[in-house]
């Protein structure tokens, strides 16, 4: 499913919430997202562990709700929070390399 605004209002049509994923092609959205973050701080922040299948997994995930700078955040409608979540990979064997990914999602919850 893409992250289009039509989509938000049809999932609000039905009385539910969305996450969704933001992607390059919403390059406006997804720089002021990451421009938030680097610039506000976040309200919450949880940090997970998980161990197995030769690799441990980090994973921290920042939520924040008091958009400063975000600009036409309306066009998503009733959008509450927005969310990054970093995910670092380290494996037992030295083959694979430590993998680092970031994510970043809007939501309405």
């Amino acid at each position: 499913m893409g992250c289009q605004s039509a989509i938000t209002e049809l999932i609000l049509s039905r009385k539910s919430s969305y996450i969704l994923a933001l992607k390059e092609n919403q390059s406006s959205l997804l720089e002021q997202v990451k421009y938030e973050f680097t610039f506000s701080k976040s309200e919450t922040t949880i940090k997970g562990v998980d161990y197995g299948h030769g690799r441990i997994e980090t994973r921290k995930c920042s939520v924040i709700s008091d958009f400063k700078d975000l600009e036409n955040y309306e066009k998503w409608k009733n959008l509450t929070s927005i969310i990054k979540i970093e995910s670092v990979r380290e494996f037992k064997t030295k083959k694979k390399r430590k993998g680092y990914q970031i994510l970043y999602l809007i939501a309405k919850t």
